[in-house]
């Protein structure tokens, strides 16, 4: 019962032991160990498990056949005892860590995504959504032979991807990557003609592309289709940013990424000057004299010294050689000519 265990159910029956997979046979087995872990952490009823395995025609010996199954499941999973999948008086229990179940970790990341997105913090919201997409490898309990639990699980597992999938296109949306996710939404859309929400993503993010007229006909395409398929107009959503789309309302319009997020404070502000100097050949004798300066006057005011030469020759930054001092007394008299030696 460590987290070194790994259930996964977001495609094919997978359980690893510290990343080596373990064999669980098909067939009721695999039945079993999928209803108990849709349920951890809460008692699966005998009657409920048996209808599982066998519909509605329980054999007489059910309850030993069942009993049997959790006996070679349990050894399939090496557990040593009834520790990982527990017997209670009136069915089954199993007991997981913290991040055993993929469908957990999916659901974990999704809850975060939301929370992002209702916050505006788009890259945050697109990073927790693809963690939880990338869970995913093909279509829930693709393996579990259980027309029951696909009924139950895999109608609102989808659901809940396809969420994931709309909340990471609408943070994309939000960080100006528009021109990527086109053409994944017509192909969604295609897919899934009745769903309001990819029709609305996919119009705004043609009209973000300068792409307006392709935006309206794409909303009378959704039209069509709603009103043959099911006889009704677009939901309120979708007109309302028909409309707008038709007015180029400029709130339509996205905002800079990063200015949002020098806004936020994520981002530092870059430093665009140069970098200073850090020595000047040939200027030694000029530094010590400035040197000089800032020695012989201390701490007690500023001190101002000027330093000839032509444009572009490289005159000394007595900071860039010098510790760092309190300014001493004013003395404007003191001049440097870095040409004097050259001009003797």
């Amino acid at each position: 019962m460590t987290a070194e265990m790994d259930f996964c159910l977001l495609g094919p029956l997978t359980v690893r032991r510290r990343g080596m997979v373990i064999t669980v046979p098909p067939g009721s087995q695999r039945v079993l160990l999928a209803a108990l872990l849709l349920n951890a952490g809460r008692v699966v009823r005998l009657d409920e498990l048996a209808e599982l395995l066998w519909g509605p025609d329980v054999p007489p010996s059910g309850r030993v056949a069942l009993q049997n199954y959790v006996m070679r499941l349990r050894k399939a999973l090496q557990d040593s005892g009834p520790a990982r999948i527990i017997t209670q008086p009136r069915g089954y229990l199993i007991r997981l860590d913290a991040g055993e179940l993929d469908i957990s970790r999916f659901e974990a990341h999704l809850d975060a995504a939301r929370a992002a997105a209702r916050g505006r913090e788009w890259a945050v919201a697109a990073a927790e959504a693809r963690a939880g997409l990338g869970l995913w490898r093909g279509d829930p309990l693709a393996d579990v032979d259980s027309e029951v639990l696909a009924g139950r699980e895999v109608l609102r597992l989808g659901e809940l991807r396809m969420e994931a999938i709309e909340i990471r296109i609408d943070a994309d949306l939000h960080l100006g990557q528009h021109g990527d996710v086109i053409a994944e939404l017509r192909r969604m859309a295609a897919a899934d003609p009745l769903r309001e929400k990819l029709h609305e993503l996919l119009m705004l993010a043609l009209y973000r592309d300068g792409r307006q007229s392709e935006a309206l006909a794409g909303y009378q395409q959704a039209r069509q289709v709603l009103v043959e398929e099911l006889g009704v107009e677009p939901g309120p959503r979708l007109r309302e940013l028909h409309r707008r789309i038709l007015n180029a309302d400029p709130a339509l319009d996205v905002t800079a990424p990063a200015a949002e997020a020098v806004h936020r404070g994520e981002l530092a502000v870059p430093r665009q000057l140069p970098a200073p100097v850090p020595h000047f050949a040939g200027r030694a004798k000029e530094l010590a004299a400035l040197t000089r300066v800032l020695d012989q006057n201390g701490a007690q005011a500023v001190v101002i010294s000027a330093i000839g030469g032509t444009a572009g020759v490289g005159k000394p930054n007595p900071g860039a050689n010098t510790p760092n001092r309190y300014p001493g007394p004013v003395d404007p008299s003191i001049v440097i000519d870095p040409f004097a030696q050259l001009r003797a």
